[in-house]
């Protein structure tokens, strides 16, 4: 068989298999994506034009020995050399993009491709020296040595490789960056297949589309980028101007003269419609605050997380000056977070965006987000929601509330000493344990002291008045998190809504009843209230475990194409940017 012969079985082998891979699932492509690429094949390899070049071998042993490139920008490359070392020892040419001095058909185009491919998922195409690559491809396409076209040969490799890794995967271990409990989801996954197409003549970016999270919201999160980074190359609005003195807010139909560059921002965010005419004035003053510009700001507000009452205090103006470089950056931390979770394109899932304060359900057989509500998450400061993904298998109605210790502690103990009707009023009882048949004890000194030692705890009654409303939702974890209702129904009015010690409290717990209990058709809507105004808890098993995906991004586009852009309340955009910024490879 001739070399040539030999380069196409290869191929060949590697499309089929990956062709056969089946189920959508993180390590491998999916199916109905890879039929419908480039084919492969449309150039053949390349014939070596003379022997393996001692001084190819020299330079490629030299940096996969080294596990550095010392002309890329991230010149460890200890994230890729095993790959490099199985990669490189399987050409026996010496090189992967070459044949001897000839270049793989497909090298060109890849080269050219991919400073687009990577702006396009949301990555800097400086963090795969996409402008160095260039540079050097002239180099060598003039006549480069042969050290020369090893180290862009193995740069491009390197380059590609963190490429198609940060789009499937992301570019960093959330739990051991963030803490988020996301590990266990990780899969293996082999960029390498792709590369042997690419090489070939295949398409990047369709390469990439293999590769990228299968959410649509991923797919609208790519469509909201272009669009920031358009609006970028026209130009950034004028900033609106701060409110001056004795003035402290504009509200409607007063005159300010903020208006124009008011009407400015509001356009450049699709507030107010292109076009639409929204300055009016009286001829002895500045322009009037009135009539569609109310309505773009109240839109405004109610994306960025503001009260949508339409006047223009301090907050809004600072959230319309936000620059569009800084919403591009929401939107790339938001598709990195999407990149660490496993498909989930075929299981019915409940979503909790934290920072958004927000829910929301999806089920592969239902178009849209079959159920959305709001939710009241951990406080900013001292009582943060953890993020992971569990499986919810039962819900309680009517349940007790067993508060944990450092709630007793720190909370209702102290009130308890001072007021001896304390207990009584918030319908707290003293039990020897957290079963629901343990007999309730009474408030002595000495029974409260057994409180603080740990040796008894307190629930709380079920009912109207319970800290938990009338349903709680378990999907067991580590951090003893659930969802459940809530007296305190006017907190959900509020734009910013996070008040609670960590759990999830849910605007509408018989609407998320009726829907996880979907498919017991005995538990019907009636049923459900019924449980819930009964006289004493009642479990029910969920047929099927349910994912529930604790999740936080800043940035958000609902299944309308409503864009959101939320406050950093915990600072995991802060922090997951620091990380990104210490480059390749990623050091936990």
């Amino acid at each position: 068989m001739s070399r040539s012969a030999g380069r196409m079985t290869l191929v060949l082998a590697v499309v089929a298999s990956v062709l056969a891979a089946g189920a959508c699932k993180r390590g491998a492509l999916p199916t109905p994506h890879v039929q419908a690429t480039a084919s492969p094949l449309a150039s053949p390899p390349p014939e070596p034009d003379g022997p393996p070049d001692p001084a190819v071998a020299k330079a490629v042993g030299e940096v996969i020995h080294s596990a550095r490139h010392p002309e890329l920008k991230w010149p460890d490359v200890s994230d890729v050399a095993p790959t490099l070392q199985a990669l490189y020892d399987a050409e026996p040419d010496g090189l992967f993009w070459f044949a001897g001095t000839v270049p793989y058909p497909g090298v060109a185009s890849v080269v050219d491709a991919l400073p687009q491919a990577a702006i396009e998922q949301g990555l800097d195409p400086a963090d795969y020296d996409a402008a160095a690559i260039a540079a050097r491809w002239a180099t060598v396409r003039a006549g480069g040595t042969a050290t020369q076209r090893a180290m862009f040969d193995l740069g491009l490799s390197v380059s590609l490789l963190r490429l198609e890794t940060a789009v499937h995967l992301g570019r960093i271990d959330p739990n051991a960056a963030l803490g988020w409990d996301y590990a266990s989801m990780r899969k293996s996954f082999d960029p390498t297949p792709l590369l042997r197409e690419l090489r070939l003549g295949a398409a990047l970016d369709r390469g990439l589309a293999l590769l990228e999270p299968s959410f649509t919201h991923y797919a609208r999160a790519r469509r909201v980028l272009a669009n920031l980074r358009t609006a970028v190359a026209n130009g950034e609005p004028p900033q609106v101007p701060e409110i001056q003195k004795p003035l402290k807010k504009i509200e409607p139909a007063k005159p300010w003269i903020g208006v124009p560059a008011l009407a400015a921002r509001l356009r450049a965010s699709h507030d107010l419609p292109a076009g639409q005419e929204a300055i009016a004035s009286d001829a002895s003053g500045p322009p009037l605050y009135t009539g569609p510009l109310v309505d773009a700001v109240k839109s405004f507000q109610r994306r960025h997380g503001l009260e949508p009452d339409g006047v223009i205090g301090a907050g809004t103006i600072a959230k319309l000056n936000v620059p569009i470089a800084h919403r591009i950056r929401q939107v790339e931390l938001g598709m990195e977070r999407m990149r660490w979770l496993p498909p989930m394109a075929n299981e019915p899932t409940i979503f909790v965006n934290v920072p958004l304060f927000r829910l929301w359900a999806t089920d592969p057989s239902v178009e849209g987000e079959p159920l959305r509500m709001n939710v009241v998450v951990g406080k900013s400061l001292d009582h943060h929601t953890p993020i992971f993904m569990a499986q919810m298998a039962y819900v309680v109605f009517r349940p007790y509330w067993n508060p944990p210790y450092n709630i007793l502690k720190n909370e209702i103990l102290p009130r308890a000493r001072r007021d001896p009707s304390y207990l009584a009023k918030e319908n707290l009882e003293i039990v020897a344990s957290g079963d629901d048949s343990a007999p309730a004890l009474r408030a002595t000194p000495d029974n409260l002291a057994a409180v603080a030692a740990g040796r008894l705890t307190m629930r709380q009654k079920p009912g109207p008045k319970n800290s938990l409303g009338l349903a709680k939702f378990i999907f067991p974890n580590s951090e003893s998190i659930y969802m459940h209702g809530t007296p305190a129904q006017s907190l959900f009015s509020r734009a910013r809504r996070d008040f609670s010690h960590g759990c999830i409290r849910l605007e509408n717990p018989a609407a998320l009843a009726e829907w996880v209990l979907r498919d017991q058709p005995e538990w019907t809507k009636e049923k459900i209230l019924q449980a819930m105004n009964g006289d004493r808890p009642t479990r029910v098993n969920l047929t099927k475990p349910l994912t529930v995906v604790l999740f936080y991004d800043t940035f958000h586009v609902s299944s309308q194409g409503v864009v959101y852009f939320v406050d950093d309340i915990y600072g995991d955009d802060k922090q997951l940017d620091e990380w990104l910024r210490k480059g390749y490879p990623y050091q936990p």
